[in-house]
């Protein structure tokens, strides 16, 4: 299918109908062998390129959206910002330096889930300024090792999805060492409600996890750390939620 293009840039998509043509076709065979292969896959399907710069994926109905795939078993959370914290008063570096582990490949390694309320075992959590706006990174005995302006970090979520959300899930199944997909569930959730977004974090529901580890060289190599929810709470996170296919 050949989706049409707003401003030379963005896919136009009818997903009600091109979404329904997908389902139709039954189990499709992966068109890239990883993780990411779900989400690839379902945008090549629909005509859209592959995005990393921050960047609505379509338009539908003058509506700018993101769009999220999950393989329907996963439990995975759903990437809500990969918006990096203010190393300060320490370097990432620094933090994987002080607080890091070594990881399964021998490497300084720091991948954990923080939420608010609670220290992590490894002594991290989040904790909410609001006087400053700040969204502070703690650790126990070290105290704040860096922050998020919290004002700016809801921006960028905002940034990110356009205040709308298109989530399609899919059934998986494997033959001889392939991976198909047969899309069988989408969801529209539309205008993002920033007092629900605090609301989250407060009860620790939405989290901040680390993806991190150094190299030989001794640089950061970062993994995708971001700001994540389970999917089960996307319809608190939005004002509206309607049922595509």
């Amino acid at each position: 299918m050949v989706a049409n293009l707003v401003n030379n840039t963005l896919p136009e998509i009818d997903i009600k109908k091109d979404l329904r043509d997908v389902k139709i076709r039954g189990f499709i065979k992966s068109l890239r062998k990883d993780n990411t292969g779900v989400g690839y896959t379902l945008e090549t399907l629909l005509g859209i390129k592959e995005n990393n710069h921050g960047e609505p994926d379509l338009v539908y109905n003058s509506l700018k959206i993101e769009l999220k795939t999950q393989r329907k078993e996963a439990n995975s959370r759903i990437t809500l910002s990969t918006k990096s914290p203010i190393w300060k008063p320490f370097s990432d570096r620094e933090i994987l330096n002080k607080v890091g582990y070594i990881d399964k490949k021998n490497r300084r390694g720091l991948k954990v889930i923080l939420k608010i309320g609670e220290y992590n075992r490894k002594g991290l959590k989040l904790d909410l300024d609001v006087k400053k706006d700040r969204l502070n990174i703690m650790h126990k005995d070290k105290g704040v090792l860096c922050y998020f302006v919290f004002s700016d970090l809801i921006k960028s979520v905002e940034n990110k999805i356009y205040s709308n959300l298109l989530l399609v899930l899919a059934e998986t199944r494997k033959e001889d060492n392939e991976e198909f997909f047969h899309y069988v569930e989408a969801t529209l959730f539309s205008d993002f409600k920033e007092e629900s977004f605090k609301k989250l974090l407060l009860e620790g529901i939405l989290i901040w996890e680390f993806r991190m580890h150094l190299k030989e060289t001794g640089a950061v190599r970062d993994h995708g750390s971001g700001l994540r929810i389970s999917r089960k709470y996307l319809g608190v996170l939005f004002e509206k939620e309607e049922k595509i296919l």
